[in-house]
């Protein structure tokens, strides 16, 4: 079954600009019970923010726009280089890409550490086989109340790990409120889920919020609140 241990469908994330293929796709994994959600934009900015939104079990990546794989290679590298890392599967026309990441003997196709090479045109049992490769290596994501209250509480662990006082919390997913080591500025870290990223600001003493930045990834949002943040005596 096309499920975690306690249930819950795997989600896979399918990332092809081609509509008639997605829909070949999307018909074949939901006939498994797989939940697919299709995006057509290839931008990084575009899959990290649906990536965040839906933390999914597996990514099929088709290339970027252009003749060959492209930007797709780093994208499948930064997948797997996060906190939760995404099992990500090559899913390509353009043979001599498909070929070199089977080969997996260049910097970028290591780098890339794919969980499946899928060629275009595909055979039904190779997708299916696939699929099920990438989401059995996943980690799961709790998308419940009680998972947003983890994932908060473990902030606050980290926050305080680093040196923050102060720190208030949600138990929505993630939010906090704080105040730096030897800074008395409250500062303030929240997950925006409907655009998929991380949002920070500091409070100024009379109380107008500036703006820090916005993140993809936690510890990236957290590093731009307390840059100069060492783990806590």
């Amino acid at each position: 079954m096309a499920q975690h241990e306690d249930g819950t469908p795997f989600r896979v994330l399918l990332v092809d600009d081609d509509a008639d293929v997605a829909d070949v796709v999307v018909a074949i994994l939901t006939d498994e019970e797989y939940l697919v959600d299709v995006l057509a934009d290839t931008s990084h900015e575009s899959v990290m923010a649906a990536v965040g939104k839906q933390e999914p079990d597996c990514i099929l990546l088709d290339g970027a726009v252009g003749p060959e794989y492209g930007s797709s290679w780093a994208e499948a590298a930064y997948l797997g280089a996060r906190e939760r890392p995404i099992p990500t599967i090559m899913f390509s026309a353009h043979h001599g890409d498909v070929k070199e990441a089977q080969e997996e003997e260049s910097d970028r196709a290591r780098a890339a550490e794919f969980a499946a090479v899928l060629a275009k045109p595909f055979g039904l049992d190779d997708l299916l086989e696939a699929v099920a490769t990438a989401c059995g290596n996943s980690e799961q994501f709790k998308q419940t109340p009680a998972g947003d209250r983890e994932r908060t509480l473990t902030l606050a662990r980290r926050l305080r790990e680093l040196g923050a006082r102060d720190i208030r919390t949600s138990d929505r997913r993630e939010w906090a409120t704080f105040r730096v080591k030897d800074d008395d500025r409250i500062c303030q870290l929240y997950w925006w889920q409907k655009m998929g990223l991380y949002v920070t600001g500091c409070y100024q003493d009379d109380a107008v919020l500036t703006p820090i930045g916005q993140f993809f990834e936690l510890e990236a949002a957290i590093a731009a609140v307390m840059p100069d943040a060492q783990p806590a005596d």
